[in-house]
């Protein structure tokens, strides 16, 4: 497999021993070839352990770091060592579908105005292709449901883009500007017929109780949630949002947050305005 044409993955994880191994076995049962990238963020539950004794060809780095470094310098990380002309990411509680990669693989290099194309991580109930219609189109013979940024848990893109959108430090994910990606015309989505990346930290999922380490994650923790049913209807709600709203509205709201005038500075005055309670 030459540098020219190949993809790399980088999964980073911190003590989330029983979804990783799930993730990992997963992950590494499909057969088209790709580089793995692995960050352990300080874990003291044995993820460490498990990143250091996996044995399989395709994991091209390691790194241990002794404390929780988040995602942008793991990421930054990846990108300075990977080879590959596709770059890809997954999360440590990700189930991905048989064959993702070799769906999504070709299309952005068949066509440069693809972003970001991953899995549906939501409930396969979640999606609803009716709901989903004024969002779906087709760029290079593909069809994609089209939002203003996806998930970050199981998508791949030109490492190219990657390297330009990176965002600036701040408290988030995947350091990536995906809205300025879409604002500059690339299509973020996900292709269809959709590939359905199980989420186990989902507690909406049958198995969560049983997988999960008793902590919510890290979105969870950043949205200040305590319990996990309010965080698995906040999923819920979120999937049918990513559904209905209207790219256009999305870009509108934006380009509102970065409109350094007066009259957008006002603008976002009057947002908050309305939006307090009576």
């Amino acid at each position: 497999m030459g540098s020219a044409e190949s993809v790399d993955i980088l999964l980073v994880t911190r003590d989330r021993r029983r979804y990783l191994e799930r993730t990992l076995a997963h992950l590494l049962a499909d057969d088209y070839p790709f580089r793995l990238y692995l960050w352990d963020n300080g874990s003291r539950d044995g993820s460490a352990e498990i990143l250091a004794g996996l044995e399989d060809p395709r994991v091209a780095a390691r790194h241990f770091s002794r404390e929780n470094r988040g995602q942008r310098e793991p990421f930054l990380w990846f990108l300075d060592r990977g080879e590959g002309d596709l770059a890809g990411k997954i999360d440590d509680d990700i189930l991905v579908p048989p064959g993702w990669i070799g769906r999504i693989a070709p299309l952005p290099r068949r066509e440069k105005r693809f972003g970001l194309l991953g899995c549906w991580t939501f409930l396969p109930g979640d999606w609803d292709e009716e709901l989903a219609r004024p969002k779906i189109v087709e760029l290079a013979g593909v069809r994609v449901f089209r939002n203003l940024w996806i998930g970050g848990a199981a998508w791949l893109a030109r490492k190219e883009h990657l390297r330009r959108y990176l965002a600036p430090p701040g408290d988030y994910g995947v350091p990536l500007d995906q809205y300025r990606m879409t604002d500059d015309g690339l299509v973020n989505g996900y292709p269809l017929p959709l590939m359905i990346a199980r989420h186990l930290d989902d507690p909406r999922d049958p198995e969560y109780r049983e997988a999960g380490t008793g902590a919510l994650s890290a979105t969870a923790s950043r949205k200040r949630f305590k319990f996990p049913e309010d965080y698995g209807r906040w999923i819920a709600n979120d999937a049918r949002k990513i559904l209905t709203e209207p790219l256009s509205a999305q870009l509108a709201r934006y380009r509102l947050r970065r409109d350094p005038t007066t009259w957008g500075t006002f603008r976002r005055f009057l947002r908050k305005l309305s939006a307090r309670p009576v």
